[in-house]
């Protein structure tokens, strides 16, 4: 009979105090990963926060570029209204290029005095030794692809001869017209 109290059915009992180790490590990992799991749901909380604040930042930002509500696609909107821009500039007079345009065809002794611009049209005025130079001119630029120029006004009886001349940006974007 007493053989039977030591053996307990095969199994070994651990004694009190390994049980209260065991005890205390079971509790220390258990704290451990409740601090764990607590401090990735806080990081997690601050990141939801910080990306709630940039997505109502953004949407202000949308508020303020488009005028009002943005929408369900604001980039689309921003992309749209992007190239009404890019259309409407190149409808306007580039000055460096007129500059560049009025300067390549220039003759001998002809001064631009003057140059006012709107957003498609401008006025150039100067002077150019005389009137066969002031035609030769105006076919030269008659020959420009970007603008069209066309006599405004001309003093042709002084010399220097003076003029003014009307210029428009041509449409850019439709094909170059061919005269036949």
């Amino acid at each position: 009979m007493s053989g039977q109290g030591d053996t307990n059915n095969g199994h070994q009992c651990l004694p009190e105090t390994e049980h209260r180790r065991y005890g205390r490590i079971l509790m220390a990992i258990t704290v451990a990963g409740t601090l764990f799991c607590a401090g990735q749901a806080v990081r997690w909380w601050q990141e939801h926060a910080r990306a709630q604040r940039l997505e109502r930042a953004v949407h202000e930002v949308y508020q303020r570029a488009l005028g009002g509500d943005p929408g369900k696609s604001p980039y689309g909107r921003l992309q749209f209204e992007l190239g009404k821009l890019r259309a409407e500039a190149s409808q306007r007079l580039d000055l460096v290029e007129l500059l560049a345009a009025l300067s390549r065809r220039a003759p001998e002794g002809l001064r631009i005095t003057e140059v006012s611009m709107a957003a498609q049209s401008g006025v150039v005025s100067g002077t150019v030794l005389s009137a066969q130079d002031l035609e030769r001119y105006q076919s030269a630029l008659a020959t420009e692809g970007l603008f069209t120029f066309s006599v405004r006004a001309v003093e042709a009886f002084k010399t220097p001869v003076r003029f003014e001349l009307s210029v428009k940006a041509r449409d850019r974007s439709a094909p170059p017209k061919v005269d036949r």
